[in-house]
């Protein structure tokens, strides 16, 4: 059975609302554009990982890069 895929850190810019993830297996992903409060609720949740899966992955006003 394989690892969970979890958040281990992220950066924001207020100025052009890149929101850049990265996971523990070495992958990351770019959203674009991403509203400040998204990202503040971000930092207040506790499971990052399901807060991006829940709000970020399936929202089809972000556009979403896969970065290897």
């Amino acid at each position: 059975m394989g690892t969970a895929l979890t958040v281990t850190s992220w950066k924001y810019s207020t100025t052009s609302r890149y929101l850049k993830i990265f996971y523990n297996n070495g992958s990351g992903e770019l959203y674009h554009p991403v509203p400040e409060f998204i990202y503040d609720n971000l930092l207040r949740c506790s499971d990052k990982t399901a807060f991006i899966h829940k709000y970020l992955e399936y929202n089809l006003h972000f556009n979403r890069i896969t970065i290897e």
